[in-house]
């Protein structure tokens, strides 16, 4: 286990947290959206990284997989990158999902 994933986390997390939140104010949303908006994408942002320091070498492996490439030999740094690529996915999945529900979902704005 990996813990420098949790630890851009909690850097990271926030910050796209804070985000989500006044994109959600300036757009006229309920106060309770941007809330739910906010807190959702904040929880999936950090269990996306959550996830990557607790399974990182499955991650990677099963990556290397699907690709059909034999990890021989892994880098610590090609481990560590390919973590954090696979928590900041998460995140930016997570902040397109609310972007895509505010703007053009039911509860968009008139």
């Amino acid at each position: 286990m990996t813990l420098l994933p949790v630890v851009v986390a909690l850097f990271v997390s926030p910050a796209v947290t804070a985000l989500v939140y006044a994109d959600a104010r300036r757009c006229d949303l309920s106060q309770r959206y941007c809330t739910a908006a906010a807190s959702a994408v904040g929880l999936v942002s950090f269990g996306g990284f959550l996830v990557a320091s607790v399974f990182g070498s499955g991650i990677f492996s099963t990556y290397y997989r699907l690709v059909s490439q034999p990890a021989v030999a892994v880098t610590p740094l090609d481990l560590i990158l390919s973590l954090l690529l696979f928590g900041f996915a998460i995140t930016a999945l997570a902040v397109l999902g609310y972007g895509l529900t505010s703007r053009y979902g039911p509860l968009a704005s008139s």
